[in-house]
């Protein structure tokens, strides 16, 4: 389908350059970000499975963007054991 509808957001200009620069670094633009906000948000309305969808889409388009190899099962496993690791640590802390 067409992106053919327009809506227009005010914006106070320094925020608009810092989100141009850091969505130019990330090869993308305000645009395609903010149409991406608004699709999640029809997914998560309709679809309670589309959270996980669009956290996976974010990564992906992160590492993307990144040009980052994309983790295996193994090295998603093992973050999650250091942040509990440290989690754990910071228990211990308090």
């Amino acid at each position: 389908m067409a992106a053919t509808d327009v809506i227009r957001v005010r914006i106070d200009p320094k925020d608009k350059e810092r989100l141009t620069q850091l969505y130019a670094a990330r090869g993308t633009t305000i645009s395609h970000e903010v149409r991406a906000f608004l699709r999640a948000e029809l997914e998560y309305t309709s679809d309670p499975l589309a959270v996980l969808d669009g956290i996976a889409s974010s990564a992906r388009r992160k590492a993307l963007a990144s040009k980052m190899a994309e983790p295996s099962v193994q090295d998603i496993v093992a973050f999650i054991d250091r942040v509990r690791e440290e989690r754990a640590q910071e228990a211990l802390v308090v």
